[in-house]
């Protein structure tokens, strides 16, 4: 958490956090579980182009058994391996500009992927420890089609690289992402954000809790894990937020949580006012338009942070499996100043 904006926070709140990476420190090199990755990408879009349709599923059923029918039929959707209009699907898609394009990008975007290879298997080794019942990912680098930044299977992840090629990349355009959605297109988030995706996989919501605070503390769980798994990254990274965005938001935390006390919507069901504060949005609404979107998840992190510090008998384990999310609310002690 060495970042610029810290100088923002309160002196409990450094106090919190160097507290809690202390608590759950966990020393990887004397865990032996290896962490499996695949290429998948590479099989889709050889580097070279130099292929045929027929070679392309032939290496994808060979090498993902298990994988080629939901990737092919769901994820690219271009039909079911076994059928012939499927390699008809697949020499358009190889043939075309754009995917053409896209491959380009990837390439010079990751000439190899060790750097995140490396982030993955210290985040995933804390995680086997952390959590010893859950299932450890292997971490299948990947394109999705620009569907999905991350698809969370049984016992593995897909990570679409095309999500990750930089705000400029120019095939961006031509969907339409506002730029509160393309500026976090970055390779530097592509480990936070996956990781993310993979926790509320394996940690969903319970679907039987439907108030505002519900799902402010279910965001905060998650937050507050994925920074046990990766606590060398700034805190702005794991949120999606820019520096800038950050700091506004720890600098106006007291009147963040004002906001919610005073329009009484911690223990409000509408899900067209939670969605306001926990989907993505330029801004969130009713505040001034410099604070980020997703304020929910910035806030649910700072109850569930100050849960933990104040109970300090609870393991990770026990708090992702606790959902009585108002209970966490309530014995958090949670008061920020304003």
């Amino acid at each position: 958490m060495k970042n610029k904006v810290i100088l923002y926070t309160s002196s409990f709140l450094l106090l919190l956090f160097a507290c809690t990476e202390k608590r759950y420190k966990v020393d990887t090199s004397s865990v032996n579980k290896p962490i499996h990755f695949a290429w998948l990408y590479k099989d889709i879009l050889p580097q070279d182009g130099q292929v045929s349709p027929e070679q392309v599923l032939s290496t994808i059923q060979t090498r993902y058994p298990t994988l080629a029918r939901g990737y092919l039929e769901d994820i690219l959707q271009l039909g079911h391996p076994d059928t012939p209009f499927t390699r008809v699907n697949l020499a358009g898609f190889l043939a075309d500009p754009y995917i053409k394009e896209t491959r380009t990008a990837i390439y010079e975007t990751f000439p190899d992927t060790k750097d995140p290879e490396k982030e993955y298997t210290e985040a995933l080794k804390r995680y086997s420890v952390l959590t010893p019942e859950a299932v450890v990912p292997s971490v299948v680098f990947s394109y999705n089609g620009f569907n999905y930044a991350v698809v969370a299977l049984d016992t593995c992840m897909l990570v679409g690289l095309e999500m990750y090629l930089g705000q400029n990349f120019s095939g961006y355009k031509g969907l339409s992402w506002p730029d509160y959605i393309s500026i976090r297109r970055r390779k530097e988030l592509m480990v936070p954000e996956s990781l993310t995706g993979w926790l509320m996989t394996e940690f969903p919501k319970d679907n039987k809790s439907a108030t505002f605070i519900d799902d402010v503390v279910y965001r905060g769980k998650i937050l507050f894990y994925l920074q046990q798994l990766l606590p060398g990254r700034a805190e702005h990274e794991l949120l999606g937020y820019t520096p800038e965005g950050y700091a506004y938001a720890v600098k106006n935390e007291g009147n963040i949580y004002g906001f919610f006390i005073q329009k009484q919507l911690f223990y409000s069901e509408d899900k067209r006012e939670i969605i306001k504060y926990t989907e993505e949005a330029p801004f969130s609404a009713g505040m001034p338009h410099e604070t980020p979107g997703r304020i929910a998840w910035f806030l649910g992190w700072r109850i569930v942070s100050s849960y933990m510090d104040n109970h300090k008998d609870i393991t990770i384990d026990q708090l992702m499996r606790n959902h009585d999310y108002k209970s966490i609310f309530t014995q958090s002690k949670y008061k920020p100043k304003k």
